[in-house]
């Protein structure tokens, strides 16, 4: 439910309210995107590539207002943008986005004191002008310290990098495991525990290293507008429902938060009020 739900609302931003329902379009992607992680493995899907981006341009051209597509028919285009090359990239980019949306959603249901106080933000908001929704905000990025969706950040060295053992030259191909730096107990009080309020510290939790959405040139052009929309796909669920984990003790807030957690079989029952 909660899948179909995002993927209708990630068409609607990248594309405009017309693609909402275009499921087959979403279909097509990760079909080709199967096809893709065989890299020469697989021959490839030449005829199916071509009928989803000759979909794809027909979003682009109609360009809906409020939607990224139609930001990009405002902007000049060349040989060299390739829109309809790029926005494959904004579809499933917020996959991960989705992930750490209902881990985040599972945090807050195992921590009822966070969940008031994500209540009252919600309460004092008018949800229809869009409003940054800060602790919300910090809440998924909290999902994504505990469970970064990229693990492993692979990085090249531009200069010599001299180490206790020796030196490490110039354009050294290095592996960053984001949970390493994350959870690291030398920086934080409670590395293993659910906290906010680490993002809601003068310059997003102090100086130690936090990579959610990547750092440096390579870090992430569409971090603000992953925020807007996780930060309000989770005010729309919580507005008049209380959530508790399917077993309750899936997480307990009175125990650190186990290294790994899979978004696939987390179950919530939910009672409106």
């Amino acid at each position: 439910m909660f899948d179909s739900a995002w993927s209708r609302v990630v068409r609607r931003v990248v594309l405009g309210d017309t693609a909402r329902d275009d499921h087959g379009l979403s279909d097509m992607l990760t079909k080709l995107r199967s096809a893709g992680n065989w890299a020469f493995f697989h021959p490839g899907h030449d005829r199916l590539r071509d009928t989803f981006h000759e979909r794809l341009c027909t979003y682009l051209k109609r360009g809906e207002a409020g939607s990224l597509a139609g930001e990009i028919s405002r902007m000049p285009i060349n040989e060299d943008t390739q829109p309809e090359h790029q926005v494959p990239q904004y579809l499933f980019a917020f996959d991960p986005a989705g992930m750490a949306t209902f881990r985040a959603l599972a945090l807050l249901a195992a921590h009822p004191s966070h969940t008031e106080r994500a209540q009252a933000e919600i309460a004092g908001n008018d949800l229809e002008r869009a409003p940054t929704l800060d602790y919300l905000r910090a809440c998924v990025l909290e999902s994504l310290r505990l469970w970064p969706t990229t693990p492993m950040v692979l990085r090249q060295t531009t200069e010599e990098t001299e180490w206790e053992n020796g030196v490490m030259p110039a354009e050294t191909s290095i592996l960053m495991l984001a949970p390493y730096f994350h959870r690291d107990d030398r920086y934080l009080d409670d590395a293993n525990r659910f906290d906010p309020d680490l993002w809601l510290q003068p310059g997003e939790a102090g100086n130690w290293p936090m990579i959610p959405f990547s750092g440096g040139t390579g870090i992430c052009p569409g971090r603000r507008v992953v925020l807007l929309v996780t930060s309000h796909m989770l005010a729309r669920l919580l507005k008049g429902r209380e959530y508790q984990l399917n077993p309750p003790t899936r997480l307990l807030s009175s125990k650190p938060m186990p290294p790994l957690l899979n978004n696939y079989d987390l179950e919530f029952k939910i009672r409106a009020y």
